[in-house]
């Protein structure tokens, strides 16, 4: 549902103007309005809109942050020190205190890696019996230690005339490491051919003599000395920084403070020697609203309904209880319902979950999808994983209603033997690879496609005549003309066809629920222009004709495939009987442990990709058959300042 909101605006002398800021930052759930809008249609106005100072010092803060991998908690307080100057000043000389100690840390951590490459180039080269400093010392020779990716080593032949020798030792992780060797006259133009080839080069410390067995101790031994260097001076960093943590809460508090009164001061607007705050609040806050600015001298707080001021268009905060809320997701994404539209969530959480149960109803996987759901709403903060929870469910239903857990259809026989006997008649589940449950099962999803589709005709006409627009709540191919056209049809179809009624359509009913329908949708458009006073066929009788003719058969076209579109609900439930009888086959043709494989992999497999293109499906049946004909999407989310 879309929550009641209230138009407020708050207006104080300019020399209350800090006071009320003040307040301001710290009450949530103030959308404030453009104040542009305000500025633009009242002569002498002005705007308080300035750059924010304390943002490059905050983020100077989280730069400090970062460097020690500490958060300092948040105290937002004012006055800690006199000026924002002061401030400044003490960020900038604890900024380079830390970041020289940084830095030294840096040094040591690069030293460390260029000294862990060189060691695990050397261990390549054990094998090797000769002295580094035979090989850096050659005067007639240029010799490069590195890797080389694998998948280029092949590229290699092509270079067999130039003066250079490869030699490769081991491969790991798709790097061979190696070392080539080249004259020094040809220095230049083996290395970027190397280059070329993505080689990446490891430097041999200089300190590093002696064959390579001794080379590796020696590197060892160094390594082992800057880690523990390493560690004294990042002790040496936190126990600074903790030392002075409490200074750093109450600086970083303070600009945050400051940082919102910047924040909010950009949406006030002074007239002569007021100044004024205008948004939007709940309607349940206003008396705690008037509470919190109570003592905030010369304020006056002036109360109007959300849309009284047509000069604002008032955001949507919807407020939808704990089974509807995570399908909040969905409506996003199409859009946001304007403020006196009707909040589609509820109709997506319902038809969503059954939906998406009909086609994927299977006990045991349903159950697995509800589960993995909740796990991960527990463990992240991703928008799919409660919708997993309540879709799961809903699957886990149906797929009583099919007999299906896992794919095995005997598995829950003792539960319809004991429903049985508990309403003493024959109760069996509806195995949808039956003849005669398929054609069932089809001829109701389109029953339930064209219910769905009536109830978004429905709620589409309360809303434009909510928002009082009469012609399309009236006339158009969503409107009232509409529901009677595609309901008379639909309820005509049913009591003959299938209940034996006769003469359901007879020249009355044909001319009152079908023909006047027609030509009040074909003739929605000029109803419109004569309502506004406006010339009814602007372009022309024949041209409008031509066109609307064309317009009226793509919307009965519409009518007959929207609806036929829900077969596909029962399509995938055929699918779904279908694949996991795959599963089945391959689990009778495996024996013992093999046959327990299988059927895990076969489950998971199913749940992962028919989860997937059911999910997607059934978001496509909402955005495009639901959506299109009741749910515009042009409105603003509520988003409060703090």
């Amino acid at each position: 549902m879309i929550s009641k909101l209230k138009l407020i605006s708050l207006t104080v002398k300019e020399e209350n103007f800090e006071i009320l800021l003040n307040n301001f930052v710290t009450f949530s759930g103030f959308h404030p309005v453009d104040p542009n809008t305000i500025i633009s249609s009242v002569h002498g106005t002005r705007s308080f809109e300035s750059n924010n100072p304390c943002d490059p010092l905050l983020d100077e803060i989280k730069e400090i942050e970062n460097k020690i991998g500490l958060k300092f908690e948040s105290k937002k307080i004012s006055c800690f020190i006199s000026s924002l100057d002061e401030i400044h000043q003490y960020i900038e000389d604890e900024h380079k205190k830390v970041s020289d100690r940084y830095n030294e840390i840096k040094v040591v951590e690069d030293e460390i890696k260029t000294y862990e490459q060189a060691l695990f180039q050397v261990q390549k080269v054990e094998d090797m019996n000769i002295a580094f400093e035979d090989f850096f010392n050659a005067k007639f020779v240029s010799i490069r230690f590195g890797k080389l990716p694998s998948d280029v080593v092949e590229r290699l032949r092509f270079y067999e005339q130039k003066p250079f020798i490869f030699v490769p030792f081991t491969e790991e992780d798709g790097y061979v490491w190696c070392l080539y060797l080249t004259t020094q006259e040809y220095e230049r133009e083996i290395d970027n051919i190397f280059s070329s080839m993505f080689f990446e080069r490891v430097y041999i410390p200089e300190f590093v003599h002696g064959a390579p067995q001794t080379a590796r101790v020696t590197l060892s031994n160094k390594i082992d000395e800057d880690k523990a260097k390493l560690e004294s001076l990042k002790n040496e960093l936190i126990e600074y920084v903790k030392s002075n943590e409490n200074d750093f809460d109450k600086v970083k508090g303070e600009l945050e403070f400051l940082s919102d009164i910047y924040k909010a001061k950009q949406y006030a607007v002074g007239l002569g020697e007021r100044v004024s705050l205008t948004g939007y609040i709940d309607k349940s806050s206003v008396k705690k609203l008037e509470e919190h600015f109570a003592g905030v001298p010369s304020i006056e707080i002036q109360v109007q309904d959300a849309d009284a001021d047509k000069r604002f268009q008032p955001p949507t905060k919807l407020k939808n209880n704990w089974f509807t809320r995570p399908f909040q997701f969905f409506v996003e994404m199409y859009g946001v319902p304007s403020y006196h539209d009707i909040d589609p969530t509820l109709m997506v959480s319902i038809t969503y979950s059954l939906l998406f149960g009909i086609m994927f109803g299977d006990f045991g996987q349903g159950l697995a999808v509800a589960l993995i759901g909740f796990i991960l709403s527990k463990l992240t903060k991703n928008s799919l994983a409660p919708i997993l929870t309540r879709i799961g469910f809903s699957s886990a239903f149906f797929g009583i209603v099919y007999g299906e857990t896992f794919g095995n259809e005997t598995f829950l026989d003792p539960f319809y033997e004991w429903l049985s006997k508990l309403f003493n008649t024959e109760i069996h589940p509806l195995h949808p690879m039956d003849n005669t449950v398929t054609m069932n099962l089809l001829l109701a999803t389109v029953a339930i496609g064209a219910a769905i589709i009536l109830s978004s005709i429905i709620i589409n006409t309360v809303t434009k005549f909510r928002v009082k627009k009469y012609a399309d709540a009236l006339f158009s191919s969503n409107g009232l003309s509409g529901l009677l056209l595609y309901g008379f049809v639909l309820i005509g179809i049913v009591l003959q066809m299938l209940l034996g009624i006769k003469n359901v359509f007879n020249p009355v009913t044909i001319i009152l629920f079908i023909v006047i329908p027609i030509i009040l949708i074909f003739f929605k458009e000029p109803i419109e222009r004569k309502l506004a006073h406006q010339a009814m066929f602007p372009e022309g009788v024949g041209g409008f004709i031509t066109e609307g003719f064309f317009e009226l058969f793509e919307v009965l076209l519409s009518y007959v495939t929207n609806t036929l579109s829900f077969l596909r609900v029962g399509g995938f439930v055929l699918s779904h009987a279908g694949m996991m009888l795959v599963v089945a086959t391959l689990m009778n043709m495996a024996s013992g442990a093999g046959s327990i494989v299988v059927s895990v992999l076969g489950n998971l497999f199913v749940m992962g990709l028919e989860g997937l293109i059911v999910g997607i499906q059934v978001l496509r049946l909402e955005f495009y058959e639901m959506f299109s004909r009741y749910f515009e999407g042009d409105g603003i989310l509520f988003n409060p300042i703090f």
